[in-house]
């Protein structure tokens, strides 16, 4: 199986820095053609979020698990016609794979609602770069979703600016704006969700900014030189972030959803 295999280093930081890091950017990557020019730097990401009864997923995360996983179905709008992603993202130590295969919204929402498809479902990805057909995706998703019984959970959603190389898939910088929480409904169809809450960290780190910008450093063996070169005329210092245990972790404080260890819930309560 081939899997995309790289380094991701997260750092918070507020708007303004965000966008003289990207002005940065500009000298050694190229901006996607997909960051749109709309009054939002980026383009919206949508992912629903899989996991077990008793949150397996997300206490992996939030423990600080070296190796962990997550299982989520990404996509980018509300048309029907167009294909989601399934994804298996897993952490080897230092070391991120992930795994992605398309699928029809159909094939999705009888996946999420009846199991398995009774037929392949897939979705047309010829004009598509990074989309194909991929069987071993596909049935490692469904072990994985089918051993933990897992479900549909949550929405993350967010604004994603995405500098990149020509010539090297693995090496690129994203940066997450207006990242947001959101009810999924369990019905099974993919939609854009409503404004949903802010993400909320741990209270052992730094609150969440307002205008809080997730920026994403992400390569393959060796980070360029440059890069070093960013993290320290920017001040940037690295923390372990993850957007679906910040979500979840701010719903649970709102709503009560119970997904935090019982330790964490005596403080919270």
């Amino acid at each position: 199986m081939a899997h995309s295999a790289r380094f991701e280093l997260k750092y918070l930081i507020e708007e303004p820095r965000a966008v003289a890091v990207a002005d940065f950017l500009s000298s050694y990557l190229r901006p996607s053609e997909h960051n749109g020019s709309g009054p939002i730097r980026g383009h919206p990401v949508i992912s629903l979020y899989l996991d077990s009864p008793d949150f397996f997923f997300f206490r992996q995360s939030y423990n600080g698990h070296k190796n962990r996983m997550k299982l989520r179905i990404r996509f980018y709008d509300d048309e029907w016609k167009r294909p989601a992603f399934l994804e298996v993202k897993r952490r080897v130590s230092e070391v991120i794979l992930k795994d992605r295969a398309m699928m029809t919204r159909e094939g999705v929402r009888q996946i999420l609602t009846a199991g398995w498809p009774s037929q392949p479902f897939w979705a047309d990805g010829t004009h598509l770069i990074h989309g194909n057909r991929r069987q071993d995706v596909n049935e490692d998703f469904w072990m994985f979703a089918n051993t933990m019984r897992a479900f549909g959970c949550i929405y993350v959603s967010y604004y994603r600016e995405i500098y990149e190389a020509p010539d090297d898939e693995e090496l690129r910088v994203t940066l997450d704006r207006q990242i947001h929480g959101s009810r999924y409904d369990g019905s099974g169809r993919l939609q854009v969700p409503r404004r949903g809450w802010r993400p909320f960290l741990p209270p052992y780190m730094s609150p969440f900014p307002r205008d809080g910008v997730i920026l994403e450093l992400k390569f393959d063996n060796q980070a360029p030189r440059w890069m070093f070169d960013l993290v320290k005329i920017f001040n940037l210092r690295q923390i372990p972030l993850c957007k679906y245990v910040a979500c979840m972790y701010a719903q649970d404080l709102q709503w009560r959803r119970r997904v935090l260890p019982e330790q964490e819930q005596d403080l919270v309560l």
